[in-house]
């Protein structure tokens, strides 16, 4: 399977980790990635400013990536969010649709889209992925969190349930560790308000680390480098303002997929996550070692 590919900014800075485990991961499953070539930002920050700006950059990476002549793959929910809208609008809206044309000086042939999670679990399919794991994932207790763009809204994500998704469940339960039940899945953890309003931002996150601590999680699992950025590169700031202990790895899905397929940690650069991983991978080591145990006992 080869797939265009479209980072973002963030997954060439604060969330390299999730661009290191995504290649790694796709490699393994067969997929062929190709990045495409001069992308800009999506226009997440201008939205704050020019809303058409805002689309027209997000236009401008599917004129280029339509150029590559493939399907578009991208792991950011909100660089995938913003492109799929203005995919949605390049084909709808008459007006802007001509003015992007006159400014990239070529007609917009249109491009199909999908987060990495979609692609992973629907074009791979789950029980082809599992014939790729080589370790069980026992000893991870973990809580899915989509966060509130991943599968919103639903006339550009349609790829699984906005209310109840079960897509990111069934990765996790697939690696052989637990997935816990979590009601927040799908609820905002504060990411867009982090600049304007960080205490509310800190109370939001909190919430969530409250029922995944409540639930017996010892890990959160996400697919959004903005909620990752949150819930993990803030969590010591949460735990100061806030005076709690909070302690809890937050891993992307894809280094978890990583993992059970028995890549190592360094390629998926779990040492970049700012919540120590050590705990978490030594506690699936000794589960991994009572397996063993047992099944010599039985024999």
């Amino acid at each position: 399977m080869k797939l265009a590919y479209y980072p973002g900014c963030t997954l060439h800075g604060t969330a390299r980790e999730y661009d290191a485990s995504t290649k790694a991961v796709c490699k393994t499953a067969g997929i062929e990635l190709t990045e495409i070539e001069d992308w800009n930002c999506c226009g997440a920050l201008e939205a704050i400013f020019d809303k058409e700006l805002s689309m027209g950059l997000s236009a401008r990476n599917n004129m280029l990536a339509r150029k590559t002549g493939l399907d578009l793959v991208i792991p950011c929910s909100i660089c995938s969010h913003n492109l799929s809208r203005a995919d949605k609008a390049m084909r709808e809206n008459e007006g802007f649709r001509t003015k992007i044309e006159t400014a990239m000086g070529e007609k917009y042939e249109g491009i199909k889209i999908k987060h990495l999670l979609d692609v992973i679990v629907n074009d791979v399919g789950i029980e082809t992925l599992s014939g790729k794991f080589t370790k069980k994932m026992n000893g991870i207790k973990a809580v899915p969190y989509y966060g509130c763009l991943l599968v919103r809204p639903s006339e550009v994500s349609k790829f699984d349930n906005p209310d109840n998704p079960q897509s990111l469940d069934a990765l996790i339960k697939a690696t052989g560790a637990q997935c816990l039940t979590f009601t927040q899945k799908t609820k905002c953890c504060g990411g867009n308000l982090l600049m304007s309003n960080q205490e509310y931002a800190f109370k939001l996150t909190k919430k969530l680390f409250d029922e995944a601590k409540s639930a017996g999680a010892n890990c959160i699992v996400v697919a959004c480098p903005m909620c990752h950025m949150l819930l993990d590169g803030q969590q010591a700031m949460i735990e100061k303002e806030l005076d709690t202990v909070i302690d809890m790895p937050v891993l992307y899905f894809t280094q978890l997929l990583g993992l059970a397929m028995g890549i190592g940690k360094n390629e998926l650069e779990l040492d970049k996550n700012m919540v120590s991983t050590s705990a978490l991978l030594e506690s699936v080591g000794r589960e991994e070692e009572s397996l063993e145990a047992e099944a010599e006992v039985a024999q």
